[in-house]
């Protein structure tokens, strides 16, 4: 009679341990366990099973996480163990994305089940799922990040793949180099707009107005005006006769004289600029650090 292996419903034991927090030091993956049993519900026991474990999302059509194809002795019992290693770097789709297990064994499928987290699972992801931006004070970046330095997508390898999917399909990692982060939308406060998700937003400088402070004109001082006086010289007597008040010509001269004058209260326009002050941007007072974001 054919033997079909059967994991007992409900009663199979699922335990998963996920901890990628530390990854870097320490085995980690998924423990899985199970009973094989035969089409009359009798546990395999002390048996070879060929199995293979994957681990995979749908968007349409089966996206491969894991899969992992090993031949597997079960014990006195029927029960098989397996820690399912997943690559750290696929953390980010535990945290990012509804996953299932499929077991095969011996070629039939024996469960096909929803990936369960407890919820520290999920927080011990590195503490944060893909996309998460944070400073670092590091020049080489972690397992499971990247550098924000504006390289390509090209340059970091597969393992980019999925966050550069995430980001939209962008050429190159997000560039923080010099930047400050702000939340995108509207500010509650002041109604101001932050920028466009995953967007720059140029520099700027609130419009404001500067009353005149001490600036003034210098007093113009003491001065003089010219002007014209008009002054006629009495000449001798051209007819060649007596009546000097009756016959004598006139001839008119003009002669430029100065006198002190003082104007009065007026204005002068002000022109030109204040002398300049500062440096060619307007920043609070920082420290340096690197961005890395989560693949």
């Amino acid at each position: 009679m054919k033997t079909k292996l059967l994991l007992l419903s409900l009663l199979m034991l699922f335990t998963f341990t996920t901890n990628y927090a530390q990854t870097s030091a320490s085995q980690a993956g998924i423990a899985v366990q199970g009973i094989a049993r035969d089409v009359n519900n009798t546990a395999i026991a002390e048996k070879e099973v060929n199995f293979i474990f994957e681990i995979y999302y749908n968007d349409g059509q089966d996206q491969a996480v894991y899969s992992k194809t090993i031949t597997l002795t079960t014990d006195s019992f029927g029960v098989f163990s397996y820690v399912l290693e997943v690559d750290p770097l696929k953390s980010g789709e535990f945290a990012n994305r509804q996953l299932l297990l499929r077991i095969t064994a011996n070629n039939q499928v024996i469960s096909n089940e929803l990936l369960r987290h407890v919820p520290y699972a999920i927080s011990a992801n590195n503490g944060a799922p893909m996309g998460s931006i944070m400073p670092y004070l590091g020049d080489s970046e972690p397992v499971g990040w990247v550098l924000c330095k504006g390289q390509t997508f090209a340059s970091v390898g597969k393992k980019g793949d999925n966050l550069k999917a995430f980001l939209g399909g962008p050429t190159n990692v997000p560039n923080l180099q010099g930047m400050f982060l702000r939340g995108t939308g509207t500010s509650p406060e002041n109604g101001q707009a932050g920028p466009a998700l995953n967007k720059p937003q140029g520099e700027g400088f609130k419009s404001h107005f500067h009353d005149k402070g001490t600036l003034k004109a210098d007093n113009g001082g003491e001065h003089k005006h010219k002007y014209m006086d008009r002054w006629r010289e009495a000449m001798g007597d051209d007819n060649g006769d007596d009546q000097d008040q009756l016959d004598n010509d006139f001839r008119a001269r003009d002669t430029e004289r100065t006198t002190p004058n003082f104007d009065g209260t007026h204005a002068h326009t002000i022109s030109g600029q204040t002398g300049g002050e500062g440096i060619n941007e307007t920043r609070p007072v920082n420290h340096g650090v690197n961005y890395i974001i989560k693949l």
